[in-house]
């Protein structure tokens, strides 16, 4: 089909225009009142212990109610990875992070990560039902729903501040994608650097990369950041896979990367933007295609621009603004052999989407009788050029040229209620407006209550849905199928957290929870049906989990930190009562970082554990465990930070479940590797 032509000028996107103006009356309007006060929370600051001080520092959470706030007042069980954790655990990249975290699992097919959320992550799924932010920006893009987290998410590891997960459905306040949790990535300012940083790293496996930063904040009031990446790696190419089918190696395990990073701030606007591509080689046999050649590869790029705004006012008024456009890029070169009598040979066949979406949110918080806070909030999207292209190179045949665009609007609203002074309820909503199926209504509720000093209770209740994407109501050519009338994917959760300070060194938060999932959007075969003859996407699968999960974490004076975590999953299909494909039972991790030398040098054991898993087909996968060693060391030379890791330290050898498009039911992961790192302060 040929591609349509997009009029933007033209084109009726009401309510990205409302969002929009909206921003500009904010942004604009004259700033002659002073920020908010701030008497109330300087009382209450002079009421607490030093100790209680530094906790709220390390202790906060941004994206729980889109607001900073205590994690034990946030209306969900929260995690915090800070920049520490980063640098001392030796994290190479987001699913590294995440992997590590109570609860979650990554799984990669080495093509792409898909990451487990209470003990579901479905083989082939990219990642949709899990919201990633940068900043609070929506990193999730129209075509695929895509959570990129490997070499694939666009900035740096050493640009992130934290990293905030907040579990359970989100979409009273987030609307799409934000159905098992909300991750949101905080970047480093101008002023954290406050000069220049250059890294560079080599590793196993012909590994290297560098990064060269500058952040500065000047005298004036700007501030400023720039930052580039570079990534490459040969990979691990004898890797052994179990399918008989697939011949020994060595096979294409190569990846490279680049990504940009900028951010200038001045008085209440912020503009930042990154730019990130990613290159790599495909699993032998991936989606078909000839086992050992080489030329077959996926490329992945990401773009960002946004102009945010906040400021706080008078009386408790606080005021936050952004507009962006966004992009997405992919090109997948495919190596067939058709057996075509008429065309003899191998044909390279070419995936080439894009999608250009743009947007704007404006939110408007009051404190009302220094207790209770209302949020409100408006958002709207406008996909205003999605484009899926498939064709062969030689001899050329197009398959597919199909041009669709979309827009969406949503209305949002928060109130966190001192009903005691120990006892919060949490009440939100949000109404949302889709031009592709309609409309949805997700709300979401809380008891806080804390009876002791030490002690958090949290009863939360969340509805959430994911919306079809781009790929699965509108790809089709001669095996697929588009269905128009796919609904969107929804969640009904209900949870209970207890979270208790143990003494002045031991934490322990734990929660219990039930999911109800309806509507899942599944690949359905009916090639045998004469309507249809083709592959299609469809609203089919219903499942239900229960689980729960306990994590103790301990933190003393001398810089020695350690934390254990256990997750139960029972997830099973709502229909059958089946156990559900790549969903382990149980999962455990443990981290520890021993101080060997003051602060200046310090050791760090990480393990992931994960029980049996079934794989798409059906057959089953066996558990593993798996540690992973890091030596820090700073300010042994002055400016200088080193850092030297071992991953998969026993040389585990262990798989992952994928999905059917690959000729293998699992592909092997990364064998015993290290790296070296080192990044110097000018």
């Amino acid at each position: 089909m040929k591609a349509q032509t997009i009029n933007l000028a033209r084109r009726p996107v009401r309510c990205l225009a409302l969002v929009t103006s909206m921003a500009l009356v904010a942004a604009t309007r004259p700033l002659a009142a002073e920020p908010a006060s701030t008497n109330n929370l300087a009382n209450q600051l002079k009421q607490l212990t030093f100790e209680e001080l530094m906790g709220i520092k390390v202790d906060t959470v941004i994206a729980a109610s889109k607001r900073e706030q205590k994690i034990t007042e946030a209306p969900s069980a929260v995690s915090i990875v800070t920049k520490e954790d980063i640098k001392q655990f030796g994290y190479r990249t987001l699913a590294d992070i995440l992997n590590d975290v109570r609860g979650l699992f990554v799984t990669s097919d080495r093509a792409y990560s898909g990451l487990g959320v209470r003990g579901v992550n479905r083989p082939g799924d990219y990642g949709g039902r899990v919201l990633l932010l940068i900043d609070g920006h929506r990193m999730n893009e129209p075509l695929y729903d895509s959570l990129f987290i490997d070499h694939d998410f666009p900035l740096d590891v050493d640009l992130i501040d934290r990293v905030e997960v907040i579990r359970g459905p989100g979409s009273a306040l987030y609307g799409d994608n934000a159905f098992f949790g909300v991750i949101n990535v905080v970047t480093r300012k101008g002023r954290d650097l406050n000069g220049a940083e250059a890294s560079a790293a080599g590793g196993a496996f012909d590994t290297y990369g560098g990064r060269f930063s500058y952040g500065q904040q000047f005298t004036n009031g700007v501030e400023l950041l720039l930052s580039g990446t570079y990534f490459d790696t040969q990979g691990q190419k004898d890797l052994t896979y179990d399918d008989p089918t697939i011949p020994s190696g060595p096979h294409p395990d190569y990846q490279r990367s680049k990504d940009f990073y900028g951010s200038v701030s001045y008085g209440g606007f912020t503009l930042w933007g990154l730019y990130g591509q990613r290159t790599q080689s495909v699993p032998p046999g991936a989606y078909d295609t000839i086992l050992t050649d080489p030329a077959t590869t996926i490329e992945d790029t990401r773009a960002v621009v946004e102009l945010k705004y906040e400021r706080n006012f008078e009386h408790d008024w606080s005021v936050m603004a952004r507009a962006y456009y966004d992009y997405y890029g992919y090109v997948g070169n495919y190596v067939y052999d058709y057996m075509d009598p008429l065309n003899p040979g191998l044909t390279l066949n070419r995936d080439q989407p894009h999608a250009d979406f743009l947007g704007g949110e404006i939110q408007v918080s009051k404190m009302i009788f220094d207790r209770h806070h209302l949020t409100f909030g408006v958002e709207g999207r406008d996909d205003a050029e999605v484009n899926q292209l498939n064709y062969d190179v030689s001899p050329a045949t197009t398959y597919l040229d199909k041009t669709t665009s979309a827009y969406s609007c949503g209305l949002y609203g928060q109130g966190e209620i001192a009903l005691l002074p120990n006892l919060t309820l949490d009440l939100g909503a949000r109404f949302d407006q889709f031009s592709t199926f309609g409309s949805t209504f997700n709300p979401r509720g809380g008891l806080i209550y804390h009876p002791w000093s030490r002690t958090t209770v949290k009863a939360l209740y969340g509805q959430a849905y994911r919306a079809p994407n781009a790929f699965e109501s509108d790809f089709e050519n001669t095996v697929y199928a588009a269905n128009h009338d796919l609904r969107p994917e929804t969640i009904h959760s209900y949870e209970l957290v207890w979270e208790q300070d143990l003494g002045h060194h031991l934490r322990l938060s734990s929660s219990l929870y039930y999911n109800q999932i309806n509507d899942l959007i599944t690949q359905v075969d009916e090639t045998d049906n004469p309507a249809v003859g083709r592959f299609i996407f469809r609203n089919t699968d219903k499942v239900n989990v229960k689980g729960g999960e306990v994590e103790l974490e301990g933190r003393w004076e001398n810089g020695f930190r350690t934390r254990l975590s256990y997750a139960y999953a029972d997830a099973r299909d709502g229909q059958t009562d089946a156990w559900l494909a790549n969903s382990p039972r149980h999962l455990g991790k443990f981290q520890m970082v021993m101080p060997l030398y003051r602060d200046k040098v310090s050791l760090s054991f990480a393990l992931q554990a994960a029980s049996d898993r079934l794989t798409a087909r059906g057959n089953s996968n066996p558990g593993h465990i798996v540690g992973n060693l890091t030596l820090f060391s700073r300010k042994l030379v002055k400016n200088l930070e080193v850092s030297a890791s071992i991953y998969n330290v026993w040389d585990a050898k262990y798989s992952d479940p994928v999905n059917t498009d690959f000729v293998s039911d699992t592909v092997p992961q990364d064998r015993r590797s290290f790296r070296v790192k080192a990044t110097y302060k000018f």
